[in-house]
């Protein structure tokens, strides 16, 4: 009989010494039969239905949901074990109460049904989870919370600079190569009367009847680069909530005044903090392995893969 994931996690939170083996990456050694991922079955939250799925089934739909499915296979790879790694660590959070993990990225993870793409993506996309087969990262003998985001512009966020407490595998690092990406810089212009209602709205004590150019100072930035806060209008904010107030894709930004318009200029998309999708692409095409990639991004972790009993 198939175990569910919670009773997974409960083992895992135990001991995973006791059920896991530890793994060096890079991994070469062949694949066993069975997959150890076909041992579990996970309840997925979506829109229409609440769905049981084998675990790696439901990986291989994050994969579709999460990645582009052009990128190469040590970046899919790399994003496989930290949805896995994500999953079971979720499975035990109890947010719903029907199922383990939903199918949205705001709240779980994004999760598309494999059969929605083509047969030859699809295969592209299994092989990655195959390969990864039954691979998690830990750090202290627990799982991480294997948070992933878009691209970083650059340099990735520390934890504790985006929601406010130190995890010691979710530092700020160097993540090059990611100027090809899509979202890598992003302009977006405000008149002044634009911007003063949006503001205003949102922070009414804030004084916003003066030029432009005096709206924003005192700018402070994380190691990560990012903004963590700054004084509008005279009222002190984070750099978090400016994102939040205009809609922004990161935190990592420049601002220009030039008469009345306001140009704020961000780098990267996302909360910046652990995998930088990107930035694992960039580090596939330089040959790196998907090891190498995990381990670089989520600093002091090590990867384990789960036994086939459990």
């Amino acid at each position: 009989m198939k175990k569910t994931i919670l009773a997974l996690f409960m083992l895992l939170c135990l001991s995973l010494g006791g059920c896991c083996e530890t793994v060096r990456a890079p991994i070469e050694e062949a694949q066993p039969a069975p997959l150890r991922d076909s041992a579990y079955t996970l309840l997925v939250k979506t829109e229409e239905a609440v769905l049981e799925l084998p675990l790696g089934e439901y990986l291989a739909g994050v994969l579709l949901a999460e990645m582009p499915a052009d990128f190469a296979p040590e970046a899919l790879k790399a994003q496989a074990v930290a949805a896995r790694t994500f999953a079971l660590r979720k499975a035990d959070t109890a947010r719903h109460p029907d199922a383990h993990v939903c199918s949205q990225s705001s709240c779980c993870q994004g999760w598309l049904p494999i059969e929605s793409c083509g047969e030859e993506k699809a295969e592209k996309l299994r092989r990655a989870v195959r390969e990864t087969d039954g691979l998690v990262l830990t750090y202290g003998g627990r799982l991480i919370d294997a948070t992933f985001f878009s691209c970083s512009g650059g340099r990735t966020e520390s934890a504790v600079a985006v929601w406010g407490g130190e995890v010691p595998y979710l530092t700020a690092v160097d993540s090059p190569g990611e100027e090809e990406a899509p979202v890598y810089e992003t302009v977006r212009s405000w008149s002044a009367g634009e911007l003063r209602q949006i503001l205003a709205q949102a922070l009414p004590e804030a004084e916003l009847d003066g030029p432009p150019e005096g709206w924003f100072r005192s700018l402070s930035y994380s190691p990560g680069g990012g903004v963590l806060g700054l004084e509008v209008g005279g009222v002190m904010l984070e750099g978090t909530r400016l994102r939040q107030l205009l809609g922004l894709r990161s935190t990592r930004l420049s601002i220009r005044v030039e008469g009345e318009q306001i140009t704020i200029c961000t780098y990267g998309y996302g909360h910046r903090v652990g995998l930088s999708q990107y930035g694992a692409q960039a580090m596939a095409l330089e040959g790196k392995s998907y090891g190498e990639i995990l381990l670089h991004y989520y600093r002091g972790t090590g990867l384990q893969r789960l036994s086939p009993g459990g």
